[in-house]
């Protein structure tokens, strides 16, 4: 939700009728469909990683010999493994940030997972990425492939911001084919729950925002859901999150309308602004720029704090106190008391992120002074 350089997409990725066909479907499937996954593609494109030359056999040395030592170390505790799941803008869609600074020019691209890490920097992670900006080409498939990744990774916590926004929008059916009704999304979202529920460890899950100001530049009018059917995803998620004590629900929807309304968000105890130099959606009004994720990624990490807690030992992770395949945390782990003691808060996230950025160019040398051609001495 980055001074960054976004543009302005005015596609229309669906007909507004319904084909009469299956195979005239498939084709505008495709046609259409190509058109977004080129899009993605060009934003990878534009933001490839420098190249970074490999360390000299000294400072290779020197890294292997700390490395060991601190392998060697009793006290060091192991990092917490994160796994994200989600859609584009968990993936990072656009979410670029440019500079210029008196070196040169400076840039970088960040997801979820890398303002996370950001947002609690003292604290150990280790993270599988498994969201994808191509998540709204085949939801149902893509969201199984992505929480199996998830699972086989075996997480202490799972971070899933906006995997349930493509079971709700778009204009495919539970069964892959054109949507039929209103009703098919509500169908499509039973099968994003059950993906969910497979987890055992805690599970940090965003609702479903109101992205309506995105029609006609990102989403068609066919991938926007009808408000009645929007409140009533949302009813059912609540209902769905309200007995499972592994779930820690992230607002979406709340946060969505205040900035519509207030051009901010409250994260916690702090306020983030909208500004028109630092604006916390992109143009697409879908997917947030670096600030925006940074506030995003505050209010995950507040829940993946309290969510971590609950591997207490002294906790149970089930309500019938049953065993959990999901091993519980000592009540003193070291890694815990970091999670407590890590307080997110935008600003700084978004500066820790500025001091990643790479130089992508250097100044273009000043022309040197000319001098001026002698002058011929006056004839006598």
């Amino acid at each position: 939700m980055c001074s960054s350089t976004r543009h302005r997409f005015a596609v229309n990725f669906r007909a507004q009728s319904t084909p009469t066909s299956s195979l005239a479907y498939r084709e505008r499937m495709r046609s259409t469909r190509f058109v977004h996954a080129t899009l993605l593609l060009t934003a990878g494109v534009v933001f490839v990683a420098p190249y970074a030359p490999a360390p000299s056999s000294s400072v290779a040395h020197a890294q292997a010999v700390s490395a060991n030592a601190a392998s060697n170390t009793p006290e060091k505790a192991e990092p917490f493994r994160i796994a994200v799941i989600g859609a584009s803008a968990s993936a990072g869609f656009g979410c670029s940030m440019r500079e210029k600074r008196e070196d040169g020019e400076y840039s970088g691209s960040f997801r979820l997972a890398d303002m996370l890490k950001l947002a609690c920097p003292d604290l150990a992670i280790v993270t599988t990425d498994a969201s994808s900006g191509f998540f709204f080409l085949s939801p149902v498939a893509n969201g199984a492939k992505a929480a199996k990744r998830a699972r086989d990774f075996n997480p202490d916590c799972v971070v899933a911001l906006d995997f349930l926004f493509w079971y709700c929008y778009g204009d495919d059916a539970p069964d892959g084919g054109p949507l039929k009704s209103e009703a098919d999304r509500l169908v499509k979202l039973e099968k994003g729950l059950a993906e969910l529920a497979t987890f055992e460890a805690p599970l940090v899950v965003g609702d479903i925002p109101d992205m309506s100001g995105a029609v006609g530049k990102m989403l068609s009018a066919r991938q926007m859901p009808a408000p009645d059917t929007l409140a009533k995803a949302n009813e059912r998620f609540r209902v769905w999150a309200k007995d499972r004590a592994n779930v820690r629900v992230v607002p979406l929807a709340r946060m969505q309308k205040q900035l519509m309304e207030e051009g901010a968000l409250e994260i916690g105890a702090d306020r983030l602004e909208s500004t028109k130099d630092a604006p916390l959606l992109q143009r697409d009004e879908l997917h947030p720029t670096p600030q925006g994720l940074a506030g995003l990624a505050c209010a995950v990490a507040d829940e993946v704090k309290d969510a971590l807690r609950m591997r207490e030992a002294s906790e149970p992770t089930k309500s019938d106190d049953a065993p959990s395949a999901t091993p519980q945390l000592p009540t003193g782990d070291a890694r815990l008391v970091k999670a407590r003691d890590c307080e997110p808060d935008p600003e700084g996230t978004v500066a820790r992120a500025r001091e990643t950025l790479s130089r992508r160019a250097t100044p273009a040398p000043k022309p040197a002074a000319s001098t001026p051609p002698p002058v011929a001495p006056a004839p006598r």
